[in-house]
């Protein structure tokens, strides 16, 4: 019976094949089924899978050691003077620390000196500053008007005579509104902490054109980087970052 059963079976294949030619072996291939084109290898079960590996940020520079740019000062007590206050006039916002007579600790005037907050070399002393016209001082604040925001290059020209200093590390302090810059302060000058580097002043600001004896400041800034010290922070942070760039 399983004789009968095998000759079923080979006569059927040949009947599929067709017969071999005579000196040929008789052959049955078998294909091997091709893969999905959507499968993968398969994971080891209980095995995770091998972390990507992601670079470490850059933690941002430790700011302090700092001196106050003028014998005597302290941080004032008004938030209106200090970072991210707005600036409606121009419509913007404070990215510095104003240091006013009577509301900074110190008796501060015009032609007072204004000291290097640190060791660092000049990178810009405005020796050559040109006032700002009344005309002028009209369109720079027409322009933020229609902006709706004071641009780079308004604000630049509202902080008036200006002095800056690269402490390395991206850290950079600006003393603006000066009245001069020192005799002696220039592009790559080495200064030394408490060095004076210019004289409290009014420059930039619409006073400086419509009554030179009015707002005579310093507008002091502490960059990192790209942006200012305490930029879009609460004011209590923003206050402890200050706090901390002024101790030792």
């Amino acid at each position: 019976m399983a004789a009968v059963v095998v000759a079923g079976v080979v006569a059927l294949v040949v009947g599929v094949l067709g017969a071999p030619s005579e000196g040929e072996d008789t052959l049955v291939k078998v294909e091997r089924p091709s893969p999905s084109p959507a499968s993968s290898p398969a994971s080891s079960p209980g095995l995770s899978p091998s972390p990507t590996a992601t670079a470490t940020p850059t933690p941002p520079p430790v700011v302090r050691g700092f001196r106050f740019p003028m014998e005597g000062a302290c941080l004032p007590a008004e938030d209106d003077l200090m970072p991210n206050a707005p600036r409606e006039y121009r419509f913007g916002v404070h990215e510095g620390v104003d240091f006013y007579p009577g509301r900074a600790c110190a008796d501060i005037e015009r032609g007072m000196p204004v000291m290097a907050a640190k060791t660092g070399i000049v990178i810009r002393a405005d020796v050559d500053y040109k006032d700002i016209t009344q005309e002028e001082m009209d369109e720079l604040l027409g322009s933020s008007a229609q902006q709706g925001f004071t641009d780079p290059a308004t604000l630049d020209r509202l902080r008036g005579r200006q002095v800056w200093i690269d402490h390395g590390s991206g850290v950079v302090t600006r003393y603006c509104h000066l009245l001069a810059v020192e005799p002696g302060i220039a592009k790559d000058v080495a200064v030394a902490a408490g060095q004076v580097v210019g004289r409290v002043g009014n420059s930039g600001t619409p006073e400086s054109v419509s009554d030179p004896t009015m707002e005579n400041h310093l507008h002091f800034e502490i960059r990192v980087g790209d942006s200012f010290l305490g930029q879009g922070l609460s004011v209590a942070e923003m206050r402890r970052l200050w706090t901390v760039a002024f101790s030792p």
